[in-house]
């Protein structure tokens, strides 16, 4: 075959191939005025397959576009949904005290109202796309706040937790406890051993120390847990801290 009619092949065929790299991006409006996004490896489900949820929550003052950098990983698997849920976050006054304790109804907090929304969108997913009946939660800073307690809330509906950089978390004692019925739960966690800021009501350690102890918490448990720290790294979702995540699920889906 000549060269020139092989290079147009090529050619015609790149954007089909590159297409098939993306995940197809669905959006979730609702009734309140923010939209949720499911990113998914084909426009509809394959006959007879099902699917493992994938739950990534973003960051205080961001969306679910793009599922927290991890909605590729609906084409890394054809297994995989991500489903990018949208939670509003009140803004603060900067000049005003932070609260001596978290508002319980806040999303971090894993709120009642969240809590309620992120179950409307499970069910709304799963009328088109047959899931595993437990979903994967992956979360960075305000996300992996909301990740473990929902978690610690309902472990029977969670299969694993992808926690990373969270600003405050569940604690031995307290109103917000760990749940020793979620230690069949497996975890990762991470952090960056710059990120010296604090998430949470004053008092609350920097990030870096919370997570290691919380880390170490659960593994007093025993809780199953990975816990990685990145050097030289502040407040950031980190692709190491992804591939984590990514790790963890395929550990999930190797079980099942």
């Amino acid at each position: 075959m000549k060269p020139f009619l092989l290079l147009l092949i090529g050619a015609l065929a790149l954007p089909m191939l590159c297409g098939s790299l993306h995940a197809v991006e669905t959006a979730m409006p609702d009734a309140s005025g923010l939209t949720h996004w499911l990113y998914t490896p084909t426009e509809k489900p394959v006959a007879g397959k099902t699917y493992w949820l994938v739950v990534a929550v973003h960051g205080a003052g961001g969306t679910g576009k793009g599922a927290g950098g991890v909605a590729s990983w609906a084409t890394d698997s054809d297994d995989v949904i991500v489903l990018g849920p949208s939670f509003a976050h009140p803004k603060r006054d900067p000049d005003a005290p932070r609260p001596a304790t978290m508002p319980r109804e806040i999303f971090q907090m894993s709120g009642p109202a969240h809590e309620a929304k992120l179950s409307e969108l499970i069910a709304q997913t799963g009328k088109t796309w047959k899931l595993h009946p437990k979903i994967f939660l992956h979360g960075f800073s305000a996300g992996a706040q909301f990740s473990h307690r929902y978690a610690f809330r309902h472990p029977e509906l969670v299969a694993a937790v992808s926690a990373h950089s969270g600003g405050s978390w569940a604690k031995l004692d307290g109103d917000d406890r760990i749940n020793r019925a979620a230690k069949h739960i497996p975890f990762t966690v991470s952090c960056g051993e710059d990120d010296r800021g604090s998430g949470g009501p004053p008092g609350t350690p920097p990030r870096i120390e919370g997570a290691r102890r919380f880390t170490g918490e659960l593994r007093s448990l025993g809780f199953a847990v990975e816990f990685k720290t990145w050097p030289g790294i502040g407040h950031k979702h980190t692709p190491e801290a992804k591939a984590l995540g990514r790790a963890l699920l395929e550990k999930v889906r190797e079980k099942k």
